[in-house]
């Protein structure tokens, strides 16, 4: 039964760790190992069972072996990578299984360690990540303070078409209505999408992200329903869909309209039964999910065309929400801009930028066809090219056909080192100003010797 995966959500244990490994006395060694750190274990003998004490324990570290029943490590951190992704993973791995362990890394693994580890390496790395944990977590509260709608922990307007969606929000969250976000590209559709998750019911179970367009449409159904072990070449282990890791949550459906004819028809049976198959499998699990899915496409334009199905649109359309475009909120612009601004002077560690009246006015004249993840990008390279203590100008902000042009272009699309990057864009504003230091410097809002210094070979 699917229920029997499924849980309560409430018992939230700090500076819980989770042990998850099938050798007992691996186990009780790992506890004996770290019992003068104040920590509080719990333990799972395989993945399927870790995920459920990690989503009911919200620990601040998971310590997981690499050689599972059921459910190997690597296919479990990417289950949990997809429920609680700040959450540091260390795995234990047996000697000479090196590529295993840089696979880890690459799917999010703070750490894999190769067995025999030495206690004290052992015992060190995990008060390096729980201190990594801790600090997302003290990161991310924190953030709210800079957030001038304190009611919504991620989302800044105070427009009042932000205002109306704040209301709406709030009105269609105490449902289990399902709900279409509608919008241009980069306007924050996931961000909504996990407000109404956080101000429903549902709030204390997953909030599981799905991008349609992310994977090619062999791997879609896969990843949705699950699949059984030995359903097709190369499902060596069972793995656990996004449907089901949802459970008792919310599952937010990005680019809807990229999924097949084939796969609607499947998706609809999940909306109007609640229920599903893994591939390979025989066995009904229900669904106990509410769907929230987005899109930049029209999709009504896409039913007369014949390429959406009209019952899943309707089915989806239950509670439409469409999100403004930037340009339509006024001096949201400018709070999202100083909110980018002081995350990315912590991030390339400058200390005094501040947004002169012709960057600002420029901001807000400038019509964002990319949205917010437009403005993020050009906040970003702003702050990368500016100096400790300047005031950024107009001239610093890389953005419309500035930011297309083709020599520009060039160097973001290479892994510039940030000094590197510095250089090429003195020389580019330079060249915009005729070879002219004096007012090339003043564009820069730099001096004489620290131009000279950049343009330096």
């Amino acid at each position: 039964m699917a229920s029997e995966v499924w849980y309560s959500y409430n018992k939230m244990l700090e500076n819980c760790v989770v042990i998850i490994d099938d050798e007992e006395s691996l186990v009780k060694s790992i506890i004996r190992l770290l019992s003068d750190e104040n920590l509080i274990f719990e333990t799972a003998s395989n993945g399927k069972q870790g995920l459920k004490k990690c989503i009911e324990h919200s620990p601040e570290l998971v310590i997981v072996d690499y050689q599972m029943p059921e459910m190997d490590g690597l296919e479990f951190i990417k289950a949990l990578k997809s429920i609680q992704s700040d959450v540091p993973v260390i795995v234990m791995t047996a000697h000479g299984d090196r590529e295993v362990g840089i696979q880890f890394l690459k799917e999010g693994a703070f750490r894999y360690l190769e067995k025999p580890f030495k206690g004290d390496e052992f015992r060190l790395t995990v008060i390096e990540a729980i201190k990594q944990s801790k600090l997302l977590k003290e990161n991310k509260t924190l953030s709210t303070i800079i957030n001038l709608k304190d009611d919504f922990s991620e989302i800044i307007g105070e427009s009042s078409a932000m205002k109306e969606l704040f209301d709406v929000i709030h009105k269609v969250a105490a449902t289990e209505a399902t709900v279409l976000i509608q919008g241009e590209s980069g306007t924050g559709k996931e961000l909504i999408a996990k407000a109404i998750h956080e101000k429903s019911d549902r709030c204390s179970g997953p909030f599981i992200r799905f991008n349609c367009a992310a994977l090619p449409e062999t791997l879609i159904e896969s990843e949705l329903f699950g699949h059984e072990k030995g359903a097709f070449t190369g499902a060596e282990q069972l793995k656990l869909g996004r449907f089901e890791l949802a459970n008792g949550g919310t599952i937010f459906v990005d680019e809807i309209g990229e999924l097949s004819l084939k796969m609607q028809v499947k998706l609809l049976r999940v909306l109007q039964e609640r229920e599903f198959e893994r591939v390979g499998g025989t066995h009904t699990l229900s669904a106990d999910i509410r769907v929230i899915a987005a899109t930049n496409r029209n999709l009504q334009d896409m039913v007369r065309e014949g390429s959406f199905r009209e019952d899943l649109f309707f089915r989806l359309n239950t509670f439409p929400i469409t999100i403004p475009p930037l340009r339509n909120r006024g001096d949201d612009v400018l709070l999202l801009a100083e909110s980018f601004l002081q995350r990315y002077s912590v991030e390339h560690k400058k200390k005094g930028l501040h947004l002169n009246e012709g960057a600002m006015s420029c901001l807000k004249q400038y019509q964002w066809t990319g949205n917010i993840r437009e403005l993020q990008n050009v906040v970003s390279r702003a702050v990368i090219l500016s100096e400790n203590g300047q005031d950024i100008s107009k001239e610093l902000l890389i953005m419309g056909e500035l930011s297309h042009s083709s020599q520009l272009s060039n160097y973001f699309d290479q892994e510039l080192t940030e000094e590197a990057l510095m250089k090429a864009y003195a020389r580019h504003v330079l060249k915009k100003f005729n070879g002219v230091k004096k007012d090339t410097a003043q564009a820069l809002g730099i001096n004489f010797r620290t131009l000279n210094n950049r343009l330096a070979d």
